[in-house]
């Protein structure tokens, strides 16, 4: 054989069984529910405040808000009836949603007390109605497009607190550096709405206060499907004092259709009348590898006009986003209580490019917004309109540089270089973070550094951070922060924990200066679910159907829950946990074992489906393994081929004698009875043990005790 290492090649060939197939019509809807009747309530709660020394909450420095949301969902399979509540301390108890629902196979029907999911406009509101909404739904499609958010940037001249609220009631809240920051609209519904935003400062002063336009809209219809959308009833105002909403005495008819007329453009158009007015809104999305656009227009008849337009450019290089938005002022406005189909007096632009240079990333921002509209004084902040407005920045300019990089083992950090313009207002910022991270730990030391138009300010501080990885089952991320400038020093703590009863989420800030201050800021979550035969409380994560894994055996041991192959939470033996799933979509669910013991167990995935609502049961019988070994000998002699029996657990030794066997049972008292070779008892006084296993060492038949033997002996 002569081998030239230019010239050969490898055939590999798989077996057919070992290959992944699928049918060659593949249904691009889910299956059916995986579930019959069951009921969830989901719980979330989210605070947020601030506390000065020295001051009352009359002077507007002490300010709290808070809110408690719930989700009711009584499910029948695919369909059911769906409520929403709330409670807040700013406003009365009132239901925002009551209805029944069905969405299946690409129809979605809703009556009764409703809130449109579409999202299909840019500038007619979304808003909540007494009446029915029957559209095609991409929800129950296994091939479903995405959405896209406008931008909601505030300017913090210092560093401090924001909120933002819908329908009078708080729903988000961060703190925030000083500069232009992006607010996180991640968790805000679909649709096409007022959103009011509150910026404090660390003292809890109210900076600014406005109200934006907010639309999160769909992107492209699906392949080969007609997108439409009937909706019709009377609208509800949502800010009324009643527990079920109050309705206008106006009647809301609205319908959309888009069509997706070439793989990667489609079409939209919206109408939508009044008893007073009336519009229309036609929109195009195109989208393609490195490029999409998304432009569209909308007329009333009150005169009323305005324009949208998105785009961005993605290449291997840079990323380049930008909208623009305008809608007219509203000529005439009644001096009664009415929907307005149309929000008035909208003028928001906004751009991002982000590209990498010289081993770090360069980012700028451009944001222009309609000027503020300021909340009636009589909220329960002090705030006159005039000082809600006076810091509110209707032009931002951001431009950003950070470059990582790495010294060392376990060692790393990043230098950070940000100029701010907010109307002509400049503040440039300077930041470095050197980094060491070793096992469960992460440590930071940061310096940083702030020159604006009437002052300077230089801190420095520390942060550590824990994160317990596999040590516990549950979820827990600590930060412990703390920087000073000399003057005044700060104090803050991070909390992430997410375990089997639900989540919590909290920050907080003790600022000890001229007048110490403490800003927080938090949230939890929990959910409740039953079906017909089973109860659980719980979930890491706060969604509306979720499985219940039964673990049946191994009493005390923890066990990793597995969802598509990926952590979602975990179980303990003889108990039930409940994971929180979303809806619509398909998992695949297994168990697999945190201790380092052995276990008997099914290790296989179940198949579940799971609708709005749905409670999935997957069941799990596992049993704790107790490994037992050793060596059979007869006068010193190794004995091949023997059957041994220890209880109802059986073995066969090899040619040197060795055997090893499987028991069941808590590896508590570790020892075995007697070793059982055909009537003979083997006495076994050298074992020893540890955790989940047993070493009987040599077993001598010599010392058996054999009843057979005895008999022809006497």
């Amino acid at each position: 054989m002569i081998y030239d290492r230019e010239r050969f090649r490898a055939a590999v060939f798989i077996s057919q069984e070992l290959q992944p197939s699928r049918a060659a019509n593949v249904d691009p809807y889910l299956p059916e529910s995986s579930s019959d009747f069951s009921a969830v309530q989901i719980l979330r709660g989210i605070w947020s405040g601030s506390n000065t020394a020295g001051t009352d909450s009359l002077d507007g420095y002490n300010n709290e808000s808070s809110a408690l949301y719930g989700d009711t969902i009584l499910s029948f399979g695919e369909g059911g009836v769906h409520s929403s509540w709330a409670l807040s301390d700013q406003r009365n108890s009132q239901i925002s949603r009551l209805h029944w629902a069905k969405d299946y196979r690409g129809k979605a029907l809703s009556l009764g007390l409703i809130q449109s999911q579409a999202g299909f406009s840019s500038f007619i509101t979304n808003n909540a109605l007494y009446g029915l909404e029957y559209r095609r739904s991409d929800r129950s499609r296994t091939d479903r497009r995405y959405r896209q958010g406008s931008l909601l940037e505030v300017n913090m001249p210092l560093r401090g607190r924001v909120e933002i609220h819908t329908d009078g009631r708080l729903v988000h809240s961060e703190l925030l550096e000083a500069g232009n920051q992006l607010l996180d609209t991640s968790d805000l519904p679909a649709g096409a709405y007022p959103v009011t935003i509150r910026t404090f400062d660390e003292s809890g002063r109210l900076l600014s206060e406005s109200e934006e336009y907010f639309s999160k809209d769909a992107r492209l219809p699906a392949p080969n499907t007609w997108d439409w959308q009937l909706l019709a009833g009377q609208p509800v105002n949502l800010f009324s004092d009643e527990v079920l909403p109050e309705a206008y005495d106006q009647t809301l008819i609205q319908g959309t259709i888009g069509r997706r007329l070439y793989d990667n453009f489609g079409l939209y158009a919206t109408v939508a009348a009044t008893d007073r007015e009336h519009a229309g809104e036609i929109s195009l999305r195109w989208l393609s590898e490195y490029f999409e656009l998304s432009p569209g227009i909308i007329h009333s008849n009150n005169g009323q006009s305005g324009f949208r337009v998105s785009g961005a450019l993605r290449s291997p290089w840079l990323t380049l986003s930008a909208s623009s938005s305008h809608l007219d002022e509203q000529q005439t406005f009644s001096n009664e209580p009415s929907y307005r189909l149309l929000y008035s007096g909208i003028d928001n632009r906004t751009a991002q490019l982000t590209t990498n240079i010289l081993g770090g990333q360069l980012s700028g921002r451009y944001t222009r917004r309609s000027s503020a509209i300021p909340v009636s004084s009589t909220t329960a902040f002090s705030a006159t309109p005039a000082q809600a407005t006076d810091t509110f920045a209707q032009e931002l300019k951001t431009l950003e540089y950070r470059f990582p990089f790495r010294v060392g083992r376990g060692w790393g950090g990043d230098i950070a270089f940000a100029v701010n313009d907010a109307d002509g207002e400049k503040l440039a910022t300077a930041t470095f973070q050197l980094r060491y991270r070793s096992g469960r730990w992460n440590h930071t030391g940061r310096y940083y550094s702030e020159n604006g138009a009437s002052d300077n300010l230089q801190r420095g501080g520390f942060s550590t951070q824990w994160r317990d990885g596999d040590l516990w089952a549950a979820e827990l991320d600590q930060r412990i922060s703390t920087d000073s400038d000399g003057t005044e020093h700060l104090l803050s703590s991070q909390t992430n924990f997410a375990g089997r009863r639900g989540y919590l989420r909290s920050q907080i800030n003790y600022r000890d200066g001229i007048n110490d201050s403490l800003n927080y800021t938090g949230s939890f979550g929990t959910s409740l679910m039953a079906n017909g035969s089973s109860f659980a409380w719980g979930g890491e994560r706060t969604h509306t159907s979720g499985v219940l894994v039964d673990v049946k055996g191994a009493p005390g041991e923890k066990f990793e829950i597995l969802v598509n192959g990926q952590r979602r939470g975990y179980a303990a033996g003889e108990g039930r946990s409940l994971i929180n799933l979303p809806e619509f979509d398909s998992y695949n669910i297994e168990v697999k074992p945190l201790g380092e013991g052995f276990y008997h167990f099914r290790d296989i995935s179940d198949t579940i489906t799971l609708y709005p609502g749905n409670l999935a049961e997957a069941s799990y019988e596992i049993k704790q393994v107790i490994l037992v070994f050793g060596r059979l000998l007869q006068n010193g002699i190794p004995r091949a081929g023997i059957k041994l029996s220890i209880g109802e657990f059986s073995a066969t030794t090899d040619e040197y004698g060795v055997f090893q066997m499987e028991m069941f049972g808590e590896p508590k008292t570790m020892r075995t009875p007697d070793v059982i070779w055909k009537d003979c008892r083997v006495p076994l006084p050298d074992q020893t043990s540890g955790k989940d296993w047993i070493n009987l060492g040599v077993v001598e038949l010599a010392d058996a005790r054999c009843p057979s033997r005895i008999a022809q002996r006497n």
